[in-house]
């Protein structure tokens, strides 16, 4: 997936490049894993990497446990930890891990992680990850952790991403990556990807729509427990209960014929 000289070449020089990298050429080559997948989406939904002006990487939770699971594993690929503090700059009460590794932030840069504010950024799933059905599942398996959402009432599973609408096109070609290919693996049907009825304007001016894809279909849900499921605990939580009801209501349509 990735070499040395695939990184190497994103210094202006080589030999800087190099003295950068000294300490890390244990990390090549760098082969796709269940594991990286998983931190591609955790840092697609939950994350932030920055190139400009400082490579960093950075991810947030109002879970301990969540934030300490994204650093060891980090850990366990690279050999790199960060540090865990109090977001105080927003009103949700999460903690954030920092990582600053100039290094790392270039590999995750390579392997298809978007940098800066995803909001105004194009990124589609990248394709070592779409080749592959056990990497595509983690992938969904986290991105849906961090951003999904599990309504028992309506028994539906639902994920929305917002973008400007300069790039609302793009965020509905990465929606439409994860229909058609939660279908191809594992037979889960979607909706077809749709917008927020109304337009927001941030405080910098710019106007965002939230972009939506949901799961309903009763055996898409079922498909979706047993082959993707959710790591964080509430949310799957809320996917056995809506299992449960559908299985009972599948016994009593069978019972009734």
């Amino acid at each position: 997936m990735l070499d040395f000289e695939d990184v190497l070449v994103t210094y202006k020089s080589k030999q800087r490049g190099s003295i950068a990298l000294a300490g890390y050429r244990n990390w090549f080559p760098l082969k796709p894993s269940e594991k990286i997948a998983g931190i591609v989406a955790d840092l697609m939904g939950d994350g932030h990497l920055q190139d400009s002006p400082k490579y960093r990487l950075d991810f947030s939770s109002k879970s301990t446990e969540e934030l300490n699971r994204f650093n060891n594993e980090i850990y366990d690929l690279f050999g790199v930890k960060g540090k865990i503090r109090d977001c105080k700059t927003n009103k949700y009460n999460t903690k954030n891990l920092g990582i600053n590794n100039k290094p790392l932030a270039r590999v995750l840069k390579q392997i298809g992680v978007p940098t800066g504010a995803k909001v105004f950024t194009s990124f589609p799933i990248p394709n070592w990850i779409l080749q592959d059905k056990k990497l595509f599942a983690r992938f969904i398996n986290r991105l849906f952790s961090c951003e999904g959402c599990v309504d028992v009432k309506s028994r539906a599973i639902e994920l929305k991403m917002y973008k400007t609408v300069e790039k609302v096109n793009d965020g509905i070609f990465f929606f439409n990556q994860m229909k058609t290919y939660l279908e191809k693996y594992y037979d889960i049907k979607s909706t077809k990807p749709f917008l927020e009825g109304s337009i927001s304007t941030r405080k910098d001016g710019r106007k965002t729509q939230g972009i939506r894809i949901k799961i309903k279909n009763k055996q898409s849900l079922v498909k979706f427990g047993q082959f993707v499921c959710f790591d964080e605990k509430n949310k799957q939580m809320k996917l056995e209960t809506i299992i449960k009801v559908i299985s009972s209501l599948s016994k009593q349509e069978k019972t009734s014929i």
